[in-house]
């Protein structure tokens, strides 16, 4: 099971490895859903911990992301593009 932190939330809770992290977060948080095709920036996120521990970024989210202006890192991340593999994972929107 992964660990998910959401900072501003103060809240954690647990998912299963392998699994998107969207539906997950929108139960266990008050996080604002969008699409859930990485086609805008409502889903928009800073990963603080645990990068390593999820998908790499696909091209449209890269794309995405860049033209909202957020810079191409590792920490800007859309939440419906993220699958947590394992892990503790820690973020904020």
């Amino acid at each position: 099971m992964a660990k998910i932190t959401v900072k501003n939330e103060n809240i954690t809770f647990e998912m299963p490895d392998r699994a998107k992290l969207l539906p997950y977060l929108i139960s266990n948080s008050a996080f604002p859903a969008g699409c859930d095709d990485g086609s805008s920036t409502v889903c928009a996120c800073v990963i603080l911990h645990g990068e390593e521990n999820l998908n790499p970024k696909t091209h449209e989210e890269i794309t995405t992301l860049a033209s909202a202006g957020m810079p191409n890192s590792k920490r800007n991340r859309l939440v419906c593009q993220i699958i947590v593999n394992k892990g503790e994972i820690e973020l904020e929107y």
